[in-house]
């Protein structure tokens, strides 16, 4: 009997052999692309690579190896054309429900918001943006759309709903209509409703707000904790939670492993939430010279943005969001000269609302920041960056590193026919300057052959 027995557990494990090995030789192997003949940006170095190729295995980059090696191992050879690589770019601050008319977006159909934002990322993404952080706004299954690849688009990092506390920045309801809060008997605003927002008070409200987010999906939180352009009741200077509550929302945070964000222009608010542990200011244009040291000491990212003041200029003509929009941009130069001067890490955001039009403008953003910083310096901003504020998300995180070209990175991969690093201003004229974009691994242009 014993020897019947290890009969039967050898011929098992013989037919467990067998059956991996025919699994393994069944498994496709994954393609292979070389991509040669190029000056390789590598996302932190402001000095280009020579001299080498990449080479992506299924979605991550598997190696940079030196040129002139054999190439008939490859599923697919591409030549850069003598190009300039680039790591795609990184939008660490855009909402992807808010391109339409501000209208539809709180109280229209949000079935029309979602299939309006589809769009809006397929455009996206021919110009070069691969990873988008989204600050706010319910865009779950948006991201699920794109990573089952139903529609093409950036990759998305949700925060799910903006947390506000009542007469903050994302306070959706109308004072006209005497809205009493829904623990006195009020309506939920349609913010609420449709997982835009969610308002919350008290440490214990904010910490359950946080918890919902992450139940929904989100990979990092945000926090109003300061008055905002595009709000009515809530004028810059307001300051939007108390350190208790920013640290309430902290704490529940990283009780998951991830961070939170928070949206923010004046100096008080900042420096509230720097102490608090937040790792990201959205916005800062009123911050002070002590804010960007502080920020500098603590490793808290600046997540800001240019273009969309330009953008909302002609779109904002009533008196108090024109006000708030005029005193943000009187700060903005102090802002960056603060941030250089520290050493704060900037990333690219743009931020830019309620018109297509306006979004188109996109990349803009870059060119703008010259005003302060060197092309490499934008560069960096756009991905390197933006990768390292994006790995924050820790074990959260439902992909891998972004923003740098290196082995085991996510193939996320443009090929400019100008040098960005001499002039970031000729990625806003991606349709002629960008000729190759693979996100994943797989390409969604190429217009060098």
């Amino acid at each position: 009997m014993k020897n019947l027995s290890k009969l039967v557990l050898a011929a098992f494990s013989l037919l467990m052999m067998l059956s991996i090995n025919v699994s393994a030789q069944d498994a496709p192997a994954e393609k292979q692309i070389l991509i040669k003949n190029v000056s390789i940006f590598d996302g932190n170095s402001e000095k280009l690579i020579t001299g080498k190729d990449v080479v992506v295995e299924g979605n991550k980059i598997k190696s940079i190896v030196a040129s002139g090696g054999n190439e008939s191992t490859f599923d697919e050879v591409i030549d850069g054309k003598g190009g300039f690589l680039s790591p795609g770019l990184i939008d660490c601050h855009t909402h992807a429900v808010q391109g339409g008319d501000e209208e539809t977006f709180v109280n229209g159909d949000q079935n029309y918001v979602q299939l309006y934002a589809a769009m809006e990322l397929e455009d996206m993404l021919l110009r070069g943006v691969t990873t988008t952080r989204d600050p706010g706004g319910n865009v779950f299954a948006l991201k699920k759309a794109i990573d089952d690849g139903i529609f093409d688009g950036p990759r998305i990092y949700p925060s799910g709903a903006m947390i506000s506390q009542y007469s903050g920045h994302a306070d959706f309801r109308s004072p006209v209509h005497t809205n009493l809060p829904k623990e006195w008997g009020g309506q939920i605003s349609n913010g609420e409703v449709n997982g835009h927002a969610l308002l919350a008070n008290g440490p214990d409200q904010v910490r359950a707000a946080v918890r919902q987010q992450l139940f929904l999906g989100a990979t990092q939180i945000k926090l109003a904790v300061g008055g905002g352009v595009s709000s009515f009741e809530d004028p810059l200077y307001v300051n939007e939670y108390t350190a208790a509550e920013i640290e309430a929302a902290v704490e529940a945070a990283a009780d998951y492993g991830t961070y939170v964000m928070t949206h923010v222009f004046n100096e008080v608010g900042v420096k509230r939430a720097i102490e608090a542990g937040v790792k990201s200011i959205e916005h800062g244009h009123l911050l002070n010279e002590e804010d960007a040291k502080l920020m500098a000491e603590k490793g808290v990212f600046l997540s800001t943005q240019c273009q969309v003041f330009e953008q909302l200029k002609p779109l904002y003509t009533d008196p108090i969001r024109k006000g708030k929009l005029e005193e943000a941009l009187t700060g903005m130069d102090n802002m960056f000269k603060y941030a250089k001067k520290y050493n704060v890490k900037v990333v690219f955001g743009t931020d830019l609302i309620f018109s297509r039009e306006g979004r188109k403008q996109q990349l803009a953003d870059l060119t703008l920041r010259k005003q302060w910083y060197t092309s490499p310096e934008i560069m960096i901003q756009a991905t390197g960056n933006g990768g390292e504020l994006i790995g924050l998300t820790g074990q959260r995180n439902p992909y891998g590193k972004v923003g740098v070209i290196e082995e085991g990175a996510m193939a996320d991969i443009l090929i400019y026919s100008k040098n960005p690093l001499e002039d970031v201003s000729i990625v806003e004229d991606y349709e002629n300057n960008l000729k190759l974009i693979i996100k994943d691994g797989k390409t969604y242009k190429n217009t060098l052959k």
